[in-house]
């Protein structure tokens, strides 16, 4: 994409949602769902077959076909997440154990993600929509003291899309739609490097577009029952920047880049509508995670390290600076809701979720310390006046417990053999968290 004003724009909200958003994501991997007030009330379960508001197109394009007036929807979520690591021990590139450091501890704090939609009819079956969300986030902090430093300190990966909609309503029963998605990605990492005696930061930054799009279609066979289909596209990444280690005994510097997938995903929601007041509602999402099988970070132009490391510790141009392995799984998320029309004025939801993590206990690591997720949900619209929709939405993750066992991973540059390094990092983690999202919605 040219620069010019849309392109500083989009790289300034994104920044600013660098700085806002939340640390491990709140759906399995570092996903987010955050884009629905009212989907998040019933633990997102039948989103891409419930047309509420525009927000339904970053689930299924297809649903704004059956809203009937312009609107936008406006609103964010905040997470609060309490995540903290204990009995860390870690060893340095040695192998020596690593002493006089923080083995326990906090290590992202309460966050918020902002998003905005908009859709409007034209003449004929055609809707027109516009939607700005966050799909992907990760961002880990911990202090330069943390015993596993070695193998990570800070993570910041955000994702922001714009997506330009489309929507055909071929009656009342059917409707299909087409998302073009322009996604913009920052991202740093940052760990330790060397002997303890002699620590160097290594902290690689960079930021890329991407291109995708989703499509599905939105079935209502009769008066009670919706169905949605939708499909969201891989988007792949070239995310350029600069790799830097920086310390007491080595300096150097070299523009570089890490190539990234992320993944595409099925999803198939239901809505039942039992009477005028009580419907229910399922969701199941299938996502290729095994697209993430490794974070490989290529020193574009070399690094040359200065004494007291020797000249095989250099990274020739082109060549392999740091590399972690991942091997994540494709992996499932169920959910299942209610609601309850109580008044014109008001609505009840709640929900149950479970999202299946896509990180295999052999791998998980201090950056992204996943495991499978529960969540319970309630939620609520209050319509004050025939215009606008306030919809609020509160969730719980239980309570979880999980071990990161991880070792360090060094790339031969010469014959591109991988093999396990002597820096290790092990502690264990407790997670959970509560969020609360909120929308306003204006019909115009």
């Amino acid at each position: 994409m040219n620069s010019g004003w849309f392109d500083d724009a989009v790289k300034c909200g994104a920044l600013l949602v660098a700085s806002c958003v939340a640390g491990n994501a709140i759906s399995a991997g570092f996903s987010l769902n955050e884009t629905s007030a009212g989907a998040a009330g019933t633990a997102y379960a039948g989103r891409a077959a419930n047309p509420e508001d525009a927000s339904i197109m970053s689930a299924n394009p297809a649903g704004i076909a059956f809203l009937d007036t312009p609107q936008f929807t406006v609103g964010g979520g905040l997470i609060i997440p309490h995540e903290k690591y204990t009995h860390g021990e870690g060893k340095d590139s040695t192998g020596a154990a690593v002493t006089n450091s923080s083995i326990k501890g906090d290590f992202v704090g309460a966050q918020g993600v902002p998003f905005g939609f908009f859709s409007m009819p034209l003449d004929g079956p055609l809707n027109v929509g516009l939607g700005l969300y966050v799909p992907y986030a990760a961002m880990t902090e911990y202090g330069d003291d943390f015993v596993g430093r070695y193998l990570a300190l800070n993570t910041e990966l955000v994702t922001m899309n714009l997506q330009p909609t489309f929507s055909w309503k071929f009656s009342d029963q059917f409707s299909l739609g087409i998302g073009l998605v322009f996604s913009y990605l920052d991202g740093e990492l940052t760990q330790m490097k060397g002997l303890t005696a002699m620590d160097s930061k290594s902290k690689m930054t960079g930021h890329d577009w991407g291109y995708g799009w989703n499509a599905g279609f939105l079935w209502k066979p009769n008066h009670e029952l919706s169905i949605g289909v939708a499909y969201t596209s891989k988007i792949n990444y070239t995310v350029e920047g600069d790799f830097k280690l920086e310390g007491s005994f080595v300096n150097a510097e070299s523009h570089g880049h890490i190539k990234l997938i992320l993944p595409e995903k099925w999803e198939v929601s239901s809505v039942y509508q039992l009477d005028n007041q009580w419907a229910v509602m399922a969701g199941a999402v299938w996502t290729r995670w095994s697209r993430f099988d490794e974070i490989k970070a290529i020193a574009d132009d070399g690094l040359t390290l200065s004494p007291p490391l020797p000249p095989t510790s250099n990274v020739p141009a082109g060549g392999v600076a740091s590399y972690t392995p991942e091997n994540w799984k494709d992996v499932w998320a169920w959910s299942i809701g209610a609601s309850y029309r109580y008044s014109e004025e008001w609505l009840f939801r709640a929900g149950y979720g479970y999202d299946t993590s896509p990180v295999k206990s052999a791998w998980r690591t201090a950056r992204i310390p996943d495991i499978d997720r529960e969540w319970l949900t309630f939620g609520a619209s209050y319509q004050p006046a025939p215009d606008y929709t306030i919809d609020l939405a509160y969730g719980h993750m239980l309570n979880k417990n999980v071990k990161v066992d991880e070792h360090e991973y060094n790339w031969n540059n010469a014959t591109g053999e991988v093999t396990r390094g002597a820096a290790s990092y092990k502690a264990k983690y407790k997670v959970s968290a509560n969020v609360l999202v909120v929308s306003l919605t204006h019909r115009l």
